[in-house]
């Protein structure tokens, strides 16, 4: 043998040797579409050796119905010439093995330019092809769940980029899911609401800490929406790239604790402040003051012969008569004054930043407006009523307490003197030094 036929020898051996290596499927045909050449993994997956698998083809080895795409792709390559990139889905004749493989395949040619036969290289993508419909099968029950979840789910990227969102959180902004990917709050909503949605984002990116708390947002719709809020930093490389948030609507939960609240807080007849809430914010104005050196006034007053209304005419007529008592004197007062009621037809009013003058005005204006309160009954008949007044003005030493009992005795004293009157101990003072 000479040595130009000892080098083409070595040098298809050397070829053999690589295309064994590739990791792939090669291998070739003729026009008649029958193996001429497959490499080593060609032939382990036929499971026959070279010389078995030449001049076989591929109908020996697949089930042609059920695997159309090897039969248009290599048409499209012997006949028409065209080189050719495609799945392929293979099912096996003798096990019914299903295998889907990367194909690609192109036509040899001769010195004419005629085609004479193909050459494929096609790579198992089965496991992958499986991985993918597993992950978009386990995509789907995730958008399932995530879609039904009552929160706002979503994932944002350090520059506070939308990178998810579930179907509730896309909605609130007034977008699709695929719309809002990429945008950022301030895209969709005024900056200051953006500012405000984004205190908690800026939060877990800066600290790399779980932040949990409350927000506030006023949606598309101009409502007040409350939001108790969970987020998550999601680290690469030891830096916080994005987090995860859950946000679950909680804003009947605070309008619920608002209405309490007030209800704690107001009397429900009349509206003005509870027992409760009357006496924990004088306690306040009052330490208050004394820190200011300022005064405040006590003025505690009920109806006069208030029983004989609700005996003569009704428990009706007697809360419309408590209810106009109320708003009487609401004319009366200035708009940092407190008033409540602290029992039946009792009332007080705590005056603050005032002093003796200022009080016993305010008292005569209430009294005033009592008496000339219209209350009718039936065919125009009108119910008359009036109040008695008790004052009583805070010192540096003077407790809550002290002053409500002076006050009470300052009423009495009201009572006793004939009633529809204001009574103060500056007063009682100077009559009797008459």
């Amino acid at each position: 043998m000479d040595s130009s036929a000892e080098a083409l020898i070595a040098q298809v051996t050397q070829l053999h040797a690589t295309l064994n290596q590739v990791g792939a499927y090669v291998f070739t045909k003729d026009l008649q579409g029958r193996y001429t050449y497959g490499n080593q993994m060609v032939c382990e997956l036929f499971a026959c050796s070279l010389q078995e698998l030449v001049g076989r083809s591929a109908a020996d080895f697949f089930d042609l119905s059920a695997s159309i795409q090897i039969q248009l792709s290599d048409q499209r390559v012997l006949q028409q010439g065209q080189r050719v990139e495609m799945e392929e889905v293979n099912v096996f004749s003798h096990s019914g093995e299903e295998r889907v493989y990367w194909s690609v395949k192109q036509p040899l040619f001769d010195a004419a330019g005629a085609v004479v036969g193909m050459c494929g290289v096609s790579t198992d993508i089965t496991e992958r092809r499986r991985l993918e419909t597993q992950l978009r099968e386990q995509k789907r029950l995730l958008d399932t769940v995530l879609n039904s979840l009552d929160a706002l789910v979503y994932m944002k990227d350090h520059q506070r980029r939308y990178l998810y969102a579930n179907a509730n959180a896309a909605q609130l902004f007034g977008q699709t899911q695929a719309s809002i990917v990429g945008k950022s709050d301030a895209e969709m909503i005024p900056q200051t609401e953006a500012d405000r949605f984004g205190i908690m984002d800026q939060r877990v990116l800066g600290s790399g800490e779980k932040s949990i708390g409350e927000e506030t947002f006023v949606d598309v719709n101009g409502v007040d929406r409350h939001y108790w809020s969970i987020k998550v930093p999601i680290e690469s490389h030891g830096h916080v790239d994005a987090y995860v948030g859950i946000s679950t609507d909680i804003t009947e939960v605070v309008q619920l604790k608002e209405k309490f609240r007030d209800l704690a807080n107001t009397d429900a007849l009349t509206g003005i402040l509870s027992r409760r809430c009357l006496l924990e914010r004088a306690e306040h104005e009052l330490k208050r003051a004394r820190r200011a050196g300022a005064q405040v006034a006590i003025i505690a007053f009920d109806i006069d012969k208030f029983k004989l209304v609700n005996d003569g005419y009704g428990h009706a007529v007697g809360d419309r008569a408590i209810i106009s008592v109320v708003e009487a004197c609401k004319q009366g007062l200035r708009g940092t004054d407190l008033f409540g009621r602290i029992g039946g037809d009792e009332f007080v009013v705590v005056a603050v930043d005032t002093d003796l003058a200022g009080a016993v005005a305010a008292a005569e204006r209430m009294r005033l407006g009592v008496f000339n309160a219209v209350i009718s009954v039936g065919s125009g008949q009108r119910v008359p009523i009036s109040s008695s007044f008790g004052l009583a003005l805070s010192d540096l030493d003077t407790s809550l307490d002290e002053l409500l009992s002076r006050a009470d005795a300052m009423l009495y004293e009201a009572k006793q003197r004939g009633r529809n009157q204001v009574c103060y101990p500056e007063l009682l003072d100077g009559a009797d030094s008459l």
